[in-house]
């Protein structure tokens, strides 16, 4: 006959019963990501306590979707920092997509060590979110321990494996960091490279198996720099608006997720120029709205609930961005669905 879960509590002993219980209300926070598809297929945004890896292409405006999150992060009020191994760190830019710079904790770190360092002290220091831009280039501590000759042979498979190895005991040491002061969201940036074992080309991130390993949630951006994918608009240029490319469409795919179903994908428009900096999240939510029923389209006409017909996305997406209840409405829609 099996016990109830308070006898078997009961009989363990005293320190032990301490770290144990039931399962319920173990709940996430989660924070919003600028992209509203993004949030639904992760069941409302990015785990907090959770580590997650964010991978892709050259101008996948990775980093970019990461100062966004940020300013929505500080916007809650939640404290933010940013560890730079790319050195690419722009106060300006950053401003232009809504962070407040005075508020944010930056720190930079050349390698493996000093991002452990660095992360476990901000977990410790009870930072809400940290981003880590990016674990690409990032060294491993065998690289200063070894002379010029020997460094070349550093480029070789044993390389590889140091870089593996100390990837996977950073995310040990950080994951065991993380949860004690408070649950800390920490993102990584990861370019994409090649994956010299494979049979055919195929990109893979950085850091080994380990790093997707203890990744909570696994986001890959991808986006072509063919004209086609480009956004043109007129930009001034002295007293004449000459037509530029102003953005580009940017592809999101969830490819694993221990919080919300996997293999989910999406697309916004990104913009580097413009009125409008950064994701465009009115277009990303009337796109998301369409793609699950709460708006109906038919051709090129958008039909509101009580019957308002609009022509065209752009046409919509204008009435959206003047109509605030329209828009609340469908934001607590997608938000409760």
């Amino acid at each position: 006959m099996s016990v109830s879960i308070e006898e078997a509590l009961a009989l363990l002993d005293p320190k032990l019963r301490k770290k144990l219980g039931s399962g319920v209300g173990i709940n996430y926070e989660y924070q919003a990501t600028p992209s509203f598809g993004l949030n639904r297929a992760l069941g409302g945004g990015l785990p907090y306590g959770r580590q997650v890896l964010i991978w892709g292409s050259k101008s996948s405006a990775k980093s970019s979707m990461c100062l966004q999150m940020i300013a929505i992060a500080q916007a809650e009020g939640k404290l933010c920092a940013w560890i730079d191994s790319e050195m690419s760190y722009s106060e300006d830019w950053a401003k232009q997509l809504g962070v407040d710079p005075t508020k944010l904790i930056y720190s930079q770190a050349r390698t493996i060590s000093d991002m452990v360092d660095v992360g476990v002290g901000l977990m410790n220091a009870g930072v809400d979110l940290i981003v880590i831009d990016s674990i690409t280039s990032m060294l491993p501590a065998i690289y200063f321990e070894k002379d010029t000759d020997e460094m070349k042979a550093l480029e070789n498979t044993k390389q590889i494996g140091a870089e593996s190895r100390d990837f996977s005991n950073a995310w040990k040491m950080l994951n065991y960091a993380n949860n004690k002061v408070k649950p800390t969201l920490l993102v990584l940036i990861s370019q994409s490279r090649n994956n010299i074992n494979a049979m055919y080309t195929s990109q893979q991130p950085s850091g080994g198996q380990a790093t997707k390993f203890y990744s909570s949630c696994v986001i890959k951006l991808f986006s072509s720099e063919s004209d086609n994918q480009a956004l043109k608009g007129k930009i001034k240029v002295g007293d004449k608006l000459i037509e530029e490319k102003i953005g580009r469409k940017i592809r999101w795919e969830l490819q694993f997720s221990k919080t919300s179903p996997g293999f989910q994908n999406g697309e916004y428009d990104f913009y580097f120029r413009g009125d409008d900096i950064g994701i465009d999240a009115i277009g990303d939510l009337v796109d998301t709205a369409e793609s699950v029923g709460l708006v109906n389209r038919t051709g090129a006409w958008y039909q509101l609930d009580d019957g308002t017909k609009v022509q065209g996305r752009e046409g919509f997406i204008s009435r959206v961005k003047e109509d605030l209840d329209l828009q609340k409405s469908l934001k607590d829609k997608l938000a409760n669905g």
